[in-house]
Formats: C-alpha cells, structure tokens, sequence
C-alpha cells in the first residue's frame, strides 16, 4: 500500500491517493484533479473508486472532474445526504476490496450527518486496520467543528460527533494511523497542527478533546468559535449537486491594456494583483485587489463573491496556474484572464498608478495615542475577541465587501490584522469602493505584542 498526500495549499486541504497492486483510490479530491490521473499513470494504477468523507463546504470537490478523466471511476459517499451525483450511496459498514487493501465505510455523523471515515486493511498481512481517513471528524490536535450545519444543532451535532469518536474511531486501535483531511492553517478547526498524520493512541494521550467527558465536550464545542465565511454555502450547494466540469468554462484570456482597462472600469470585476503585500502597497494599478500568490487560497474564498468577474496581474506568467486553481477550488468560476506582461506592461505604458500607505508599529501607536487614526481589525469575530488593541473596530475581512460603506472614514484608518496580508486585502477593496485615507501596519497584531504594547479582551 502507498499513500500519497495532495495538499491544497491556502485551504489546508489534504487528500490522498491510495494504491495497492495495480489499483488505486481517491479520498476527496481536489477540483483541478489531473494529479490523481498523473499519479496513476506513474504507479502503472487504476483508479477504481473516489470516495469523499463529507460534503465539504471550504472548498469544491473534484470527485466529477477526476471521473471526466477516469470514466471507469465510481464516486461514492455517505447515504445521508442526496447528492446529485455518484454511484455509491454508502452506509455504516460497507467493504471494498481495492487491490489488496480492504476498505471498510464508517458513518461517523458529527462535523456533518455524512461524515465517513475510511478505515484501510492489508489483507497480504491480516485484516487489521492500518490506516484510517478521517476527514473533518478527527484531525491531528483537533477534531471537526459541529457548527456549519444549523447553529441550531449545535449542541446535537456536538454530541454525534462525541459518540463518533468514542464509540468508532477511537475502537479502532491504538497503533492505526490516522489521515485528516486538514492541515495546519484550516478554517475546520480550531487548533490543528503543523503534523499532517498521527495515530489514534497518541491523539487519546494529547488531543485534549478526546480527554474530556461528554458534557464537556458539548459545552466546549458549543462555545468554540471559528471562521464563517459566505463561501461555505456556495460551496456546500455545489459539492451537493456537482460542480459544472472545468471543460465547461471558457478558457483564460491574455488581455492587452484596452481590454483590461474596461475590465477594471466595471462595477462587479476584481483584478487581482498577486504580487507581494509589500509590492502592492508601493505601487499598483487603480481599483485592484491585492491578494499575494501566498495566500490567494486562502483569501478568495473570504473576500471574493461568485457574482463578481474576475482577472490576474501577475508577477509571473508560471504564477498563473496556481492563482486560477486558487479561485476555481472555492467555485469562482467566472474568471476572464490576465493583463499581458502584468504590472510591469502597465507601468510601462505611463498610465496612472495608486499606493497605499505602509505604517510602523511605532506610528500606529503614535496616530492611535494622538487621536490622528481610527483602526478596523479586519480578523474574525473569535479572533477579535481574544486580543484586540483598544479603540478597534471589527469588520472581518469575510464580510467587509457587505459592510464597507458603514465604516466610518472622518479620519485616517488603520486596519489591522495578525500579520498584514489580511489587512492588505481589506485596504485594497476599500480603495476600489473609493475611501482613500487608509494605511496598513504590515507587522500588524504580532508585531504590536512584540513591541510589548497592551492588548484588550
């Protein structure tokens, strides 16, 4: 058996192809999914099944797109929802025989009432299992959160999850290894580690939530708070129905200056600029939306809407098939193309350019002391609510497209976040909404707690 990890940088997302012989499975693919194909074609493997642990709601499931490429394929999950595709309905306890690996099906309801772990075999060495894909039910660290699918059922949901756990997964054994599908850095949970894999003796010996009784379980996940982003339903309505196949879409335009002119002049088009923070900020083409190649995954899904268009300003042409698997992962379909030779061309031509002020920490606290600057924390909710510098005003970056004309701009605004790349985006949609008095402390939170400066909450 072989198990090979494809991570969805930004998201976190981890899935994985498995094979064993010549035959092979998917466990929740990715929407750009000629990766399984390759990694097929490398191990002389056919994939067979493509099995999904739930319906995933950060991010756009591949499952349709891996079969367009592997026909053969059988996409299969949880019986508990009615998906608009699939030939597999699984229930609790359903085997299949995948090469030499025994794959047993595991309803465990919790994250989601279509939760499914996989629990794998080697049936050249016994029928033990070895390894477990436990999706958003049981992360290194951390387990999945029960608020997504009615707030009203959090409590319910919670408690599905607790039994799950305890009366499933944790039975399996001790020495089984366990294969989440998040990594540090998810929006699924709370506090998942760096470590994508673990075993399930060491998470019952250090996962603190697998310490606690029922009742404490209940009450800490009902009072835990994490990211709620407007992408979550999008997604959730097409990893239900099934996303439109990408042969679908019209493909990538390079567009001269005219053409990405009137682009930038339309009221629902983002051009996204995925040059460096820093970069952005000293010069960058009016009404543009700053989100760096490095965190484009992450902040498309907050920030951007799936009734707006969208282009590319690159700061290289090799960068343009990671910015557009960045949108199309989190279903922002309706993507044009990008401005031919990037910055540089516009720059070039002598057309005008903005910036955005880059603020120390020292004259934050400088402006903020003198009465000179407001500051909007563009974090989440949670987050704001933890530590917050005194006089901030939350307007999460999530939510900031629907909030921006209620901010009050009579002074300067700072707006803060843990590190800057947040707060760059959110700079950068105010500009294009026309509120120009805005500066951006780089260092941001981090580096106003390392100055030693005091914090609220």
């Amino acid at each position: 058996m072989r198990i090979t990890t494809i991570r969805s940088e930004g998201l976190a997302a981890l899935s994985y192809f498995v094979s064993s012989e010549n035959e092979a499975m998917v466990i929740d693919p990715r929407r750009d999914a000629l990766v399984y194909h390759n990694l097929a074609t490398q191990s002389e493997s056919k994939i067979t099944h493509i099995f999904e642990t739930h319906r995933n709601e950060d991010y756009v499931i591949g499952s349709l797109e891996l079969q367009s490429h592997i026909p053969d394929a059988e996409i299969g999950h949880s019986v508990a929802t009615k998906f608009g595709y699939g030939e597999l309905d699984l229930a609790d306890g359903e085997i299949f025989q995948i090469g030499n690996m025994k794959v047993t099906c595991l309803n465990t309801p919790g994250h989601t009432d279509d939760s499914m772990c996989y629990v794998v075999a080697d049936t050249t060495v016994g029928s033990d299992p070895i390894v477990a894909f436990t999706g958003d039910t049981l992360f290194v660290n951390e387990v999945g959160r029960t608020d997504l699918v009615d707030i009203a059922k959090h409590s319910q949901m919670s408690k599905k999850l607790y039994t799950s756990l305890h009366d499933k997964v944790l039975r399996l054994g001790d020495g089984v290894i366990i294969r989440p599908g998040h990594g540090a850095g998810s929006v699924c949970g709370g506090a998942i580690s760096d470590r994508e894999f673990s075993t399930i003796g060491f998470e019952k010996a250090n996962n603190a939530w697998l310490a606690m009784d029922e009742d404490e379980f209940i009450k800490s996940k009902v009072d835990q708070r994490l990211t709620l982003s407007s992408h979550f339903k999008r997604c959730e309505k097409l990893n239900t129905d099934g996303p439109p196949l990408l042969s679908s879409i019209k493909p990538l335009e390079e567009l001269d200056i005219s053409e990405f002119e009137k682009l930038i002049d339309q009221s629902n088009h983002r051009a996204i600029d995925t040059r460096s923070n820093a970069e952005f900020l000293n010069s960058h083409i009016p009404r543009t939306i700053s989100m760096s190649l490095t965190n484009i995954g992450l902040l498309a899904g907050w920030a951007l809407r799936s009734d707006q268009t969208f282009s590319f300003i690159l700061n290289d042409y090799n960068d343009l098939e990671l910015a557009h698997s960045s949108l199309l992962r989190v279903g922002l379909d309706n993507i044009i193309g990008y401005l031919k030779n990037g910055f540089h061309e516009w720059s070039k031509s002598g057309r005008a350019v903005d910036s955005i002020s880059s603020f120390s920490i020292e004259d934050l606290k400088t402006g903020l002391n003198n009465n000179t600057l407001g500051i909007i924390d563009v974090r989440e909710p949670h987050e704001f609510e933890n530590a917050r510098i005194a006089g901030s005003k939350s307007s999460p970056l999530t939510s900031l497209e629907e909030e921006v004309s209620d901010i009050d701009y009579s002074k300067t605004i700072a707006i803060a976040c843990p590190s800057g790349f947040r707060s760059t985006a959110a700079a950068s949609i105010m500009k294009h909404n026309g509120f120009s008095n805005i500066v951006v402390p780089l260092s941001g939170i981090k580096g106003w707690k390392a100055k030693g400066y005091p914090v609220e909450g």
